[in-house]
């Protein structure tokens, strides 16, 4: 494979990771980030200025969205409308490449814990959610 733009790219959401194969894909979207901070922090001791060891911390995962606002379907995935304002796990299929067979896919289960919505004089609505992941994977389609 090649470096490529991302317009090639796919998004799609589903409640379990066997579903995402049907699931369409996910319109109007302009960006996804996907972060994986393995919390790593340097151990120091005086009179040195390089690391004596590298400590393991937490392992933060996050996944993020931007999309134009086309209807509330993302803000009930923050929990808007749920009982008890609680976000449903959701598993999201993000495919640099596109959703072709052999292409790369990157896979996180995980729940919505923030969703902002934009609306711009001037400009398009958006929405920005940002999921918290529980376990992140990379395969092929």
């Amino acid at each position: 494979m090649s470096a490529t733009k991302g317009w090639k790219g796919a998004l799609k959401i589903a409640d379990s990771e066997a579903e995402l194969a049907a699931a369409v894909i996910v319109g109007y979207v302009d960006n996804v980030d996907t972060n994986l901070d393995g919390g790593l922090e340097e151990v120091f001791h005086l009179n040195s200025r390089l690391p004596k060891m590298i400590s393991e911390g937490n392992v933060k995962m996050k996944l993020s969205i931007t999309k134009k606002f086309v209807n509330s379907d993302w803000a009930g995935y923050a929990g808007i409308g749920q009982t008890n304002m609680l976000p449903p796990t959701k598993y999201l299929g993000l495919y640099p490449f596109g959703y072709s067979a052999g292409n790369i896919k990157v896979v996180a289960k995980g729940k919505c814990g923030n969703w902002r919505l934009s609306t711009p004089q001037a400009d398009y609505v958006t929405e920005a959610i940002d999921f918290v992941v529980e376990t992140l994977s990379i395969g092929t389609v």
